[in-house]
Protein backbone atom coordinates (compact mmCIF):
# COMPACT_ATOMS: atom_id res chain seq x y z
CA UNK A 1 0.00 0.00 0.00
CA UNK A 2 1.31 3.26 -0.94
CA UNK A 3 2.67 6.23 1.88
CA UNK A 4 2.88 9.38 -0.12
CA UNK A 5 2.94 12.70 2.01
CA UNK A 6 -0.53 14.59 1.32
CA UNK A 7 -0.68 16.37 -1.74
CA UNK A 8 1.85 14.96 -3.49
CA UNK A 9 2.54 12.09 -6.34
CA UNK A 10 5.84 10.57 -4.93
CA UNK A 11 6.05 7.08 -5.09
CA UNK A 12 5.41 4.26 -2.21
CA UNK A 13 8.18 4.13 0.20
CA UNK A 14 7.19 0.78 1.68
CA UNK A 15 10.16 -1.03 -0.09
CA UNK A 16 12.09 0.35 2.47
CA UNK A 17 13.02 -0.48 5.91
CA UNK A 18 12.54 2.41 8.37
CA UNK A 19 15.55 3.51 9.51
CA UNK A 20 15.67 2.73 13.40
CA UNK A 21 17.80 6.15 14.05
CA UNK A 22 14.91 8.04 12.45
CA UNK A 23 12.12 5.57 13.58
CA UNK A 24 12.60 3.39 16.48
CA UNK A 25 9.23 2.31 17.56
CA UNK A 26 10.33 -0.73 19.76
CA UNK A 27 9.27 -3.18 17.63
CA UNK A 28 12.85 -4.27 16.94
CA UNK A 29 13.15 -4.40 20.36
CA UNK A 30 14.29 -8.38 22.05
CA UNK A 31 11.67 -10.07 23.78
CA UNK A 32 11.36 -9.17 28.14
CA UNK A 33 11.91 -11.97 29.39
CA UNK A 34 15.58 -11.54 27.35
CA UNK A 35 15.98 -8.27 28.30
CA UNK A 36 16.05 -9.34 31.76
CA UNK A 37 18.20 -12.24 31.53
CA UNK A 38 20.73 -10.64 30.28
CA UNK A 39 20.57 -7.93 32.74
CA UNK A 40 20.74 -9.95 35.84
CA UNK A 41 23.46 -12.27 34.04
CA UNK A 42 25.22 -8.33 33.78
CA UNK A 43 24.80 -7.67 37.30
CA UNK A 44 25.76 -11.20 38.61
CA UNK A 45 29.16 -11.37 36.97
CA UNK A 46 29.56 -7.04 37.93
CA UNK A 47 28.88 -8.43 41.50
CA UNK A 48 31.38 -11.67 41.17
CA UNK A 49 34.19 -8.96 39.95
CA UNK A 50 33.24 -6.95 42.99
CA UNK A 51 33.54 -9.60 44.99
CA UNK A 52 36.68 -11.45 44.11
CA UNK A 53 38.69 -7.51 44.08
CA UNK A 54 37.69 -6.96 47.62
CA UNK A 55 38.11 -10.67 48.96
CA UNK A 56 41.95 -10.81 47.12
CA UNK A 57 44.19 -10.93 49.52
CA UNK A 58 46.44 -8.29 50.04
CA UNK A 59 50.11 -8.58 48.72
CA UNK A 60 52.88 -6.09 48.46
CA UNK A 61 53.34 -4.33 44.71
CA UNK A 62 55.80 -6.46 42.84
CA UNK A 63 55.99 -4.10 39.56
CA UNK A 64 57.45 -1.57 41.01
CA UNK A 65 60.47 -3.46 42.06
CA UNK A 66 61.00 -5.29 38.82
CA UNK A 67 60.96 -2.61 37.00
CA UNK A 68 63.82 -0.85 39.13
CA UNK A 69 66.02 -4.03 39.51
CA UNK A 70 65.62 -4.40 35.18
CA UNK A 71 65.65 -0.36 34.54
CA UNK A 72 68.97 -0.71 33.55
CA UNK A 73 68.56 -3.65 30.76
CA UNK A 74 65.39 -1.48 29.51
CA UNK A 75 67.79 0.99 27.27
CA UNK A 76 66.20 4.28 28.98
CA UNK A 77 65.58 6.10 32.52
CA UNK A 78 62.38 6.61 32.42
CA UNK A 79 60.21 3.69 34.02
CA UNK A 80 56.78 4.48 32.72
CA UNK A 81 58.89 4.67 28.70
CA UNK A 82 60.19 1.11 30.07
CA UNK A 83 57.19 -0.72 30.67
CA UNK A 84 55.43 0.66 27.56
CA UNK A 85 57.95 0.35 25.16
CA UNK A 86 60.51 -2.18 26.66
CA UNK A 87 58.93 -5.09 29.34
CA UNK A 88 55.00 -4.61 28.05
CA UNK A 89 55.42 -3.13 24.59
CA UNK A 90 52.72 -5.51 23.92
CA UNK A 91 50.71 -3.45 25.56
CA UNK A 92 51.30 -0.03 23.81
CA UNK A 93 51.52 -2.12 20.23
CA UNK A 94 47.69 -2.71 20.74
CA UNK A 95 46.87 0.44 21.55
CA UNK A 96 48.18 2.00 18.61
CA UNK A 97 46.49 -0.91 16.47
CA UNK A 98 43.05 0.54 18.11
CA UNK A 99 44.33 3.89 16.81
CA UNK A 100 43.95 2.91 13.56
CA UNK A 101 41.00 0.21 13.81
CA UNK A 102 39.08 3.40 14.59
CA UNK A 103 40.49 5.45 11.75
CA UNK A 104 39.41 3.15 9.46
CA UNK A 105 36.11 2.64 10.75
CA UNK A 106 35.66 6.89 10.54
CA UNK A 107 36.75 6.43 6.67
CA UNK A 108 34.33 3.92 5.75
CA UNK A 109 32.13 6.17 7.21
CA UNK A 110 33.31 9.31 5.19
CA UNK A 111 30.61 10.99 2.93
CA UNK A 112 33.33 14.04 2.34
CA UNK A 113 35.96 16.37 4.24
CA UNK A 114 34.92 19.82 5.57
CA UNK A 115 36.17 22.65 3.20
CA UNK A 116 38.75 24.38 5.85
CA UNK A 117 41.28 25.51 3.01
CA UNK A 118 41.11 28.94 2.55
CA UNK A 119 41.76 29.96 -1.09
CA UNK A 120 44.74 32.58 -1.79
CA UNK A 121 42.59 35.68 -1.57
CA UNK A 122 40.17 34.70 1.32
CA UNK A 123 40.74 36.52 4.51
CA UNK A 124 40.53 34.27 7.73
CA UNK A 125 39.88 35.47 11.20
CA UNK A 126 43.10 37.03 12.46
CA UNK A 127 43.14 36.21 15.73
CA UNK A 128 43.01 32.55 14.13
CA UNK A 129 46.24 33.43 11.94
CA UNK A 130 48.05 35.38 14.73
CA UNK A 131 47.34 32.37 16.94
CA UNK A 132 48.39 29.74 14.08
CA UNK A 133 52.36 31.70 13.61
CA UNK A 134 52.63 31.76 17.07
CA UNK A 135 51.43 28.69 18.35
CA UNK A 136 51.72 26.18 15.77
CA UNK A 137 56.14 26.64 15.62
CA UNK A 138 56.08 26.23 19.42
CA UNK A 139 53.82 23.07 19.26
CA UNK A 140 56.64 21.18 16.86
CA UNK A 141 59.29 22.30 18.90
CA UNK A 142 58.19 20.84 22.37
CA UNK A 143 56.72 17.91 20.51
CA UNK A 144 60.45 17.51 19.25
CA UNK A 145 61.45 17.82 22.62
CA UNK A 146 58.82 15.80 24.27
CA UNK A 147 59.87 12.89 22.10
CA UNK A 148 62.99 13.00 23.18
CA UNK A 149 62.33 13.66 26.93
CA UNK A 150 60.33 10.68 27.59
CA UNK A 151 63.14 8.59 27.57
CA UNK A 152 64.59 9.67 30.60
CA UNK A 153 61.34 12.09 32.27
CA UNK A 154 58.11 13.15 31.47
CA UNK A 155 56.86 12.86 27.51
CA UNK A 156 56.86 10.13 25.08
CA UNK A 157 54.99 9.72 21.99
CA UNK A 158 51.20 9.96 23.03
CA UNK A 159 51.81 13.43 24.71
CA UNK A 160 53.87 14.66 21.69
CA UNK A 161 51.39 12.99 19.23
CA UNK A 162 48.91 14.85 21.11
CA UNK A 163 50.46 18.34 20.86
CA UNK A 164 51.35 17.79 17.27
CA UNK A 165 48.14 17.43 16.39
CA UNK A 166 46.71 20.49 18.26
CA UNK A 167 48.76 22.40 15.88
CA UNK A 168 47.71 20.65 12.75
CA UNK A 169 44.18 21.11 14.00
CA UNK A 170 44.45 24.88 14.40
CA UNK A 171 46.44 25.35 10.92
CA UNK A 172 43.48 23.39 9.76
CA UNK A 173 40.67 25.99 11.61
CA UNK A 174 43.00 28.80 10.23
CA UNK A 175 42.71 28.30 6.88
CA UNK A 176 46.17 27.53 6.33
CA UNK A 177 46.48 23.65 5.94
CA UNK A 178 43.43 21.82 3.40
CA UNK A 179 42.10 18.48 5.60
CA UNK A 180 43.99 15.37 4.23
CA UNK A 181 41.52 12.99 3.43
CA UNK A 182 41.70 9.45 3.41
CA UNK A 183 41.58 9.07 -0.48
CA UNK A 184 45.46 10.88 -0.29
CA UNK A 185 47.62 8.17 -0.42
CA UNK A 186 50.40 10.07 2.41
CA UNK A 187 47.95 10.04 4.52
CA UNK A 188 46.98 5.86 4.83
CA UNK A 189 51.00 5.54 5.36
CA UNK A 190 51.33 7.80 7.87
CA UNK A 191 48.73 6.36 9.94
CA UNK A 192 49.81 2.79 9.04
CA UNK A 193 53.26 3.93 9.85
CA UNK A 194 53.85 3.53 13.36
CA UNK A 195 52.03 -0.42 13.45
CA UNK A 196 54.61 -1.24 10.84
CA UNK A 197 57.56 0.27 12.16
CA UNK A 198 56.78 -1.44 15.81
CA UNK A 199 56.14 -4.41 14.08
CA UNK A 200 58.67 -4.33 11.94
CA UNK A 201 61.40 -3.48 14.68
CA UNK A 202 59.43 -6.50 16.85
CA UNK A 203 60.25 -8.94 14.38
CA UNK A 204 63.25 -7.67 13.34
CA UNK A 205 65.41 -8.48 16.83
CA UNK A 206 63.72 -11.67 16.91
CA UNK A 207 67.69 -12.93 15.49
CA UNK A 208 69.57 -11.33 17.68
CA UNK A 209 66.92 -11.74 21.35
CA UNK A 210 65.06 -14.87 19.81
CA UNK A 211 61.59 -13.35 21.47
CA UNK A 212 59.45 -10.59 19.55
CA UNK A 213 60.31 -6.75 20.71
CA UNK A 214 63.07 -8.04 23.07
CA UNK A 215 65.92 -5.47 22.51
CA UNK A 216 69.47 -6.47 21.81
CA UNK A 217 71.59 -4.80 24.39
CA UNK A 218 73.35 -1.70 23.40
CA UNK A 219 70.27 -0.91 21.13
CA UNK A 220 67.38 -0.72 23.13
CA UNK A 221 67.79 2.99 23.63
CA UNK A 222 67.56 4.28 19.91
CA UNK A 223 65.19 1.66 19.07
CA UNK A 224 62.97 2.87 21.27
CA UNK A 225 63.84 6.43 20.50
CA UNK A 226 62.90 5.32 16.75
CA UNK A 227 59.52 4.01 17.54
CA UNK A 228 58.71 6.80 19.66
CA UNK A 229 59.55 9.28 16.95
CA UNK A 230 57.51 7.62 14.45
CA UNK A 231 54.89 7.00 16.64
CA UNK A 232 54.74 11.06 17.06
CA UNK A 233 53.83 11.64 13.80
CA UNK A 234 51.19 8.21 13.61
CA UNK A 235 49.66 9.50 16.26
CA UNK A 236 49.36 13.49 15.86
CA UNK A 237 48.00 12.53 11.61
CA UNK A 238 45.04 10.50 13.76
CA UNK A 239 44.20 12.40 15.62
CA UNK A 240 44.09 15.33 13.26
CA UNK A 241 42.03 12.83 10.77
CA UNK A 242 39.46 12.46 13.54
CA UNK A 243 38.60 15.99 13.78
CA UNK A 244 38.88 17.20 10.11
CA UNK A 245 37.77 13.78 8.22
CA UNK A 246 34.82 13.17 10.51
CA UNK A 247 31.45 11.72 8.75
CA UNK A 248 29.49 14.53 7.69
CA UNK A 249 26.03 14.45 8.18
CA UNK A 250 23.99 16.26 5.27
CA UNK A 251 21.55 18.94 6.00
CA UNK A 252 17.89 17.88 5.46
CA UNK A 253 17.57 18.19 1.97
CA UNK A 254 14.22 20.14 0.14
CA UNK A 255 13.69 17.74 -2.21
CA UNK A 256 13.27 14.71 0.38
CA UNK A 257 10.51 16.46 2.68
CA UNK A 258 7.70 15.55 0.25
CA UNK A 259 9.01 11.77 1.03
CA UNK A 260 9.97 11.68 4.40
CA UNK A 261 8.77 14.68 6.80
CA UNK A 262 12.47 14.68 8.38
CA UNK A 263 14.13 15.43 5.28
CA UNK A 264 16.44 12.27 5.94
CA UNK A 265 19.35 13.69 7.44
CA UNK A 266 21.05 11.21 7.46
CA UNK A 267 21.21 10.39 3.74
CA UNK A 268 19.12 7.26 3.63
CA UNK A 269 17.42 8.26 0.59
CA UNK A 270 20.70 10.45 -0.75
CA UNK A 271 22.78 8.66 -3.52
CA UNK A 272 26.58 8.32 -2.90
CA UNK A 273 27.48 10.93 -5.06
CA UNK A 274 24.64 13.39 -4.08
CA UNK A 275 20.97 14.02 -5.04
CA UNK A 276 18.40 11.52 -5.07
CA UNK A 277 18.24 7.51 -5.92
CA UNK A 278 16.13 7.24 -8.92
CA UNK A 279 13.67 3.73 -9.48
CA UNK A 280 14.11 1.52 -12.76
CA UNK A 281 11.40 3.82 -14.19
CA UNK A 282 13.22 6.82 -13.77
CA UNK A 283 11.21 8.28 -10.94
CA UNK A 284 12.69 9.76 -7.70
CA UNK A 285 12.71 7.76 -4.57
Amino acid sequence: MSRNAPGTDAPALDHLPPDPLLHDDGTRDGPGWLRATLALVAAAGAATVAWLLVSAPARAPLLPALVAEHLEQSGVSNPVTAVLLNFRSYDTLLEIGVLVVAMVAVWSMDRGTRQLAREEDDVTDPVLEALSRLVVPLAGVTAVYLTWAGSHSTGGAFQAGALLAGGGVLLAAAGFLRPPTAAWGPVRALVAMGVYVFVGVGIGVIPWTGHLLAYPEGWAYPLILGVEAVLTVSIAVVLVELFVDVPAVPDPDPKLERLDPTGDPLGRLLDPRGGLTEDDDGGAR
